[in-house]
């Protein structure tokens, strides 16, 4: 980025800072593992009610979670760590994503989690570190469970039911290109993704 301003833009000052963080790990007990952390900041002093003076940098949210799946991607451990929260109540969903256990994770799993939790019973900001969570468990599980030298599609390319990815985007589309090289079987004809 270049470090001279252009007459296009406009100071200004940076007021708060989102990090996401998530790791994918494939476990010796055959498990699929994701670790995923939000962490908010302020680069300024706050005065908080509940907190007292809050200095900057400190985590105004560091919230954690953790799910580990098998190969069919139903979720069998699910854990929450509210490590720092702007108010005392917010710890009370910390268990909250134990009601997930048991949910398969690809098409309606979004239904499935309103449907388990409600809206007034979590916090929002965990609810928005599910989707890196789960499309990190995606990409962590796209080359099995021996990588090395590997093609991510090789697991797939047999199959006769399609896999979870097709049709869940642009590039993913029955009647695009990628499918028709990679996934014959599931092409249509142009214009008849759905």
């Amino acid at each position: 980025m270049p470090s001279e301003k252009t007459k296009q833009e406009k100071a200004r000052r940076l007021m708060h800072r989102r990090a996401i963080n998530c790791d994918g790990y494939l476990r010796e007990d055959g498990l699929w593992e994701v670790e995923a952390r939000l962490v908010d900041t302020k680069p300024f002093l706050q005065r908080d009610q509940f907190r007292g003076d809050v200095p900057a940098g400190t985590p105004v949210h560091d919230i954690r979670l953790r799910l580990a799946v098998d190969d069919r991607l139903i979720v069998r451990e699910a854990e929450t760590n509210m490590v720092a929260t702007p108010f005392p109540t917010c710890i009370e969903v910390d268990g909250i994503l134990q009601r997930l256990v048991g949910e398969q994770i690809g098409r309606g799993w979004r239904e499935a989690v309103r449907r388990k939790i409600g809206r007034l019973e979590t916090c929002t900001h965990l609810s928005e570190l599910l989707g890196p969570a789960v499309t990190t468990l995606f990409q962590t599980m796209s080359y099995g469970k021996r990588p090395d030298g590997g093609d991510s599609m090789d697991s797939h390319r047999e199959t006769s039911e399609p896999p979870f990815f097709i049709n869940g985007c642009h590039s993913w589309r029955t009647d695009g290109p990628i499918v028709a090289k990679i996934f014959p079987q599931f092409a249509t004809k142009p214009g008849t993704a759905g």
